[in-house]
């Protein structure tokens, strides 16, 4: 699977082995029976949909926005876990917590909140009104466990919010230290470069040979100062993969794009550095020319692809070489990155002649 997330769905998958305990407890109360075996199949197809879902609810199916992926895939869950409620009775309780964790990570406290508690009490009642029995010891499926992974939950919102405000903190720090760098260099280089051509230009009649000289070290302090800027703003400009995959998600939902982009940053190894500069400029340009509704970003360890459903690469005055207007020029700038690090870079049209396909590669394939 191309777009599956063995990452996410290896971690979600951990949590399925609770669902044991309901299979044991069915064969320890009726043995090996029908139900039995048809209570584990269902378990098993559950964890099975569980696992699939976290690894393939970023990417699939591509024709639905990523709300109604959401609830495509909430919905098969949904389905697979009534049939198995159906079959195994109040042991289905075990499977509340899965839906509660669906609900939990991805959604902001003031959605998940009121679908959690929705939930719990929906269960709850449920299983009180069909197998008032196997009450209180239900509660432990239905209210206990989908409380604690919901306080797992917000723990895990909150040490991921923490760890973003750092890190936009500390690159607020570093623009900063780096603002001020310039500003010391051009102030002091610029003050001698005004000093010296003052003297220059009274010396020019009266000594022009001193005023040449004077000359020259304007030359020499210019381009000295002029490598000392450059090299101060590199360590700004210089971007980070994962942090330009968040920024162009940012950019992105921010201009009301679909933001469809690789999870895992680590395949990029040896190319991350590059592969940097072509999200920055490939998002950029999507978010200021494509009028776009969804942009994809796809990369593998030779290659990576920025693909958006907008007007072309004809759209918004541009002609099909990219040669004209800042969009052009960025394109330029990141061509000739692409070809020193030894790559090829191609414009195009998108998946079916719409929209636009960029497309790096750094084993000289298109």
């Amino acid at each position: 699977m191309k777009n599956f997330d063995g990452s996410s769905s290896l971690m979600a998958s951990i949590w399925l082995v609770v669902l044991v305990v309901p299979a044991v407890v069915l064969v320890a109360v009726e043995g090996v029976t029908v139900r039995t075996v048809a209570g584990i199949v269902l378990l098993v197809v559950f964890s099975g949909v569980y696992a699939v879902a976290f690894g393939m609810i970023d990417q699939w199916p591509r024709t639905l926005t990523m709300p109604r992926r959401y609830l495509f895939w909430f919905g098969v869950l949904a389905l697979v876990a009534a049939a198995t409620a159906v079959v195994i009775g109040s042991l289905a309780a075990f499977l509340v917590p899965f839906f509660v964790a669906m609900l939990a990570f991805p959604l902001p406290p003031a959605l998940s909140l009121p679908a959690v508690a929705v939930l719990v009490l929906g269960s709850t009642g449920l299983v009180y009104l069909t197998e008032p029995d196997a009450m209180p010891g239900a509660l432990g499926g239905t209210l206990v466990s989908p409380l604690m992974v919901y306080a797992v939950a917000l723990v895990t919102r909150r040490y991921e919010e923490k760890a973003h405000l750092e890190h936009e903190l500390a690159i607020s720090r570093e623009r900063e230290s780096i603002a001020v760098d310039v500003h010391d260099l051009l102030g002091h280089s610029l003050t001698v470069v005004t000093l010296k051509s003052e003297l220059a230009g009274r010396l020019i009649d009266t000594d022009p040979a001193a005023a040449k000289d004077e000359l020259e070290q304007i030359t020499r302090l210019s381009r000295t100062a002029l490598a000392e800027v450059r090299s101060t703003v590199t360590r700004m400009r210089s971007p980070d993969l994962a942090g330009e995959v968040e920024a162009a998600r940012r950019a992105l939902t921010t201009a009301g794009i679909e933001a469809v982009l690789s999870p895992d940053v680590s395949v990029a190894g040896v190319n991350a550095h590059l592969y940097s500069w072509v999200v920055r400029e490939g998002v950029t340009n999507v978010v200021r020319h494509s009028r776009a509704r969804r942009c994809e970003v796809v990369m593998t360890t030779d290659r990576v692809e920025v693909t958006d459903d907008g007007v072309g690469c004809a759209g918004d005055g541009h002609n099909g070489d990219w040669g004209n207007g800042d969009w052009g020029n960025g394109l330029s700038g990141l061509r000739r990155r692409v070809e020193d690090a030894g790559g090829t870079l191609t414009v195009g049209a998108g998946p079916g002649g719409t929209g636009t396909r960029l497309v790096v590669s750094m084993t000289g394939e298109s």
